[in-house]
């Protein structure tokens, strides 16, 4: 009978540590949803002040304030700059870490960054640490070099640009990270989706670059 009587109590034990297990997996996925929701509020926070100017310029034109990437030039088959603004989330892996690379994707049959194909066309790599409009810190010359291959790789049909530095600066939670390229060719007019990619982490899929 003692035995028997055992089996409703291993039943209800095992339903408990059930539920706590799931419990604990949906607020972990919870915690990751809000970080994930917490970037992009950050990205809208920023301004575009600095990157349309010089490395120690200071914030001018709002207009485009909480634009990931953005054609300075919006002129349907234009050949142009562009212009990333990613801000770090608090809770990212690459804060506290250096910058090794950034990544920009746009989509495909979109945006052609064919020319983009050296390092001299990447004029801008500024970090903004308290996002006030003005780069404290210029990391142009951290972008990777020499031949036969240096930092700046063209993919997907040019469709994706990557920039590869030698990791000399570090990014921290908060810092607004401007990166400015030129040589790019608008597609015609519409809205095309864009992701920014930090040192393999995706900032915000959702972004977009609209063409007139």
């Amino acid at each position: 009978m003692d035995e028997r009587a055992i089996s409703p109590v291993i039943g209800v034990a095992l339903v408990v540590v059930i539920t706590l297990l799931l419990a604990t997996m949906f607020a972990a996925g919870a915690i990751h949803l809000a970080d994930f929701g917490s970037e992009r509020e950050d990205v809208h926070d920023l301004t575009d002040g600095p990157v349309d100017g010089d490395a120690d310029a200071t914030a001018g034109d709002e207009s485009h304030a909480g634009e990931l990437v953005r054609a300075v030039d919006d002129g349907a088959g234009a050949t142009t700059t562009h212009v990333v603004n990613y801000t770090v989330a608090a809770d990212s892996d690459t804060a506290g870490n250096s910058l090794n690379s950034v990544t920009v994707e746009y989509e495909s049959g979109s945006v052609d960054v064919s020319g983009v194909d050296e390092r001299a066309a990447v004029t801008l790599v500024g970090i903004d640490g308290d996002r006030d409009g003005t780069v404290e810190t210029d990391a142009t010359g951290d972008v990777e070099c020499c031949p036969p291959g240096d930092g700046v790789i063209v993919s997907d049909g040019g469709n994706t640009l990557r920039i590869e530095f030698s990791g000399s600066y570090s990014l921290e939670a908060g810092d607004a990270l401007a990166v400015r390229y030129e040589s790019v060719t608008n597609p015609s007019a519409g809205e095309y989706g864009v992701s920014v990619t930090v040192n393999g982490e995706v900032n915000d899929g959702g972004g977009s670059v609209q063409i007139r």
